[in-house]
């Protein structure tokens, strides 16, 4: 169906949007509403450029829709959105929804112009480009890098504090961490170990939890299942070596020990050790002015809050009541505005934090048994896949 020079210019676009889908910051204005921010992200503007194609495939061949059990649950999340227009607004989060929607008809229908190694191309690509430009961020940002570095080291902070990191992605140092990890099966070849190294310093620099599972998992991955570098004889005493140096350096840094703090296992920082502390209690002192200037520079009138952000325990016990009182769901994205405004919840979050209650509270009880069927429909077609998943995606690599 699609000719040689069309399938270049698709494999071009796709590599495009998965860049830019990385990049949700990169925008050309805002939209102000009473119920928060709309941004015009250059990644909602650039995958109109997929329409053509879109069209020239309807009219030949027609347009394949989702699954229904993914189409089904669109209409309804769109329905009941709209139906909660007058009571609470209409959230951002709707945007989402239409916008990952559109690029699964566009995936579904356009994707299948490439093969698998055409596709791990592109998401190497993509994972290695996020990596670069997420250096050099941290690079226009060295400030707060140094500090958090200079008190790792002393011991005076702790992983908490890696939430004054800025973000490429706009979801926080938690978002980037995971991204540059999981982005990590997909490297191929020696920039994997230059790849790898970054990811593990970020998460460290970060104290991201999140960060730090999802690494080991694509390492596991790497070491168990993928093809050049699964564990033997010969990469068992590299990879011995390699772990080695890292964590003589994330020690050495304080990195781990901020990190592991956040996990209530606290070891002494290198400072503590050195007693520099109490020698240069001054520079710790100043720590703390740089942490309020910090706060200023980088989140603005809402850092005081943003700093007490967390508070898991605190949406979570709400939601019971929550949906108690609307047991039909008060809107897509419009939980914690509907938190805030009627039940006392005082923090920055804009999240559950919680998919299943996400959607319990946004979408109603519906909502959340939907999501349990589809977990469901998840894990029984990969139970039936089991003879084979694995090996096929050995295979490919």
């Amino acid at each position: 169906m699609w000719k040689t020079k069309e399938k270049k210019i698709l494999k071009y676009l796709f590599l495009g949007q998965l860049i830019l889908l990385y990049l949700p910051t990169l925008n050309f204005f805002n939209i102000q509403t009473d119920n928060g921010t709309i941004p015009a992200s250059a990644c909602y503007f650039f995958s109109i450029l997929f329409i053509p194609f879109v069209l020239q495939r309807f009219w030949q061949n027609g347009i394949n829709l989702p699954p229904w059990y993914i189409t089904g649950l669109f209409g309804y999340v769109m329905i009941l959105a709209f139906v909660r227009i007058g009571q609470y607004g209409l959230s951002k989060s709707i945007l989402h929804w239409l916008f990952g929607f559109y690029l699964l008809i566009v995936i579904i229908n356009l994707g299948n112009c490439l093969i698998k190694e055409e596709w791990l191309e592109i998401l190497e690509k993509a994972a290695i480009t996020f990596a670069v430009l997420h250096f050099i961020f941290m690079l226009l940002n060295h400030e707060i890098v140094w500090l958090l570095c200079k008190n790792y080291f002393l011991g005076v902070w702790t992983g908490n504090e890696g939430c004054f990191l800025p973000s490429l992605t706009r979801g926080g140092r938690n978002l980037d961490a995971t991204w540059l990890a999981l982005g990590s099966i997909f490297v191929k070849g020696r920039k994997k170990a230059v790849y790898v190294t970054y990811a593990v310093f970020f998460v460290f620099l970060g104290g991201s939890r999140v960060g730090l599972i999802s690494l080991v998992l694509a390492c596991l991955w790497g070491i168990i299942y993928e093809k050049g570098y699964k564990m033997c004889k010969q990469n068992f005493k590299w990879y011995g070596l390699y772990a080695l140096v890292i964590l003589v350096i994330l020690f050495a840094t304080g990195f781990a020990q901020a990190t592991l703090s956040r996990v209530l296992v606290d070891i002494a920082a290198p400072g503590e050790l050195l007693h520099l502390i109490d020698e240069e209690s001054e520079e710790s002192e100043d720590s703390e002015g740089s942490e309020d200037k910090l706060v200023e520079i980088y989140l603005g009138n809402e850092g005081s809050s943003t700093i007490m952000l967390s508070g898991r325990k605190d949406i979570w016990t709400r939601v019971p009541q929550m949906v108690k009182d609307n047991p039909f769901g008060y809107g897509v994205g419009n939980a914690m505005r509907v938190m805030r405004d009627k039940y006392g919840f005082m923090s920055y979050e804009d999240v559950i934090h919680n998919v299943f209650l996400q959607w319990t509270v946004d979408q109603g009880i519906i909502g959340g048994l939907w999501y349990i069927f589809l977990i469901c429909l998840l894990l029984v077609r990969q139970w039936k896949n089991r003879p084979y998943f694995f090996k096929e995606r050995i295979d490919s690599y």
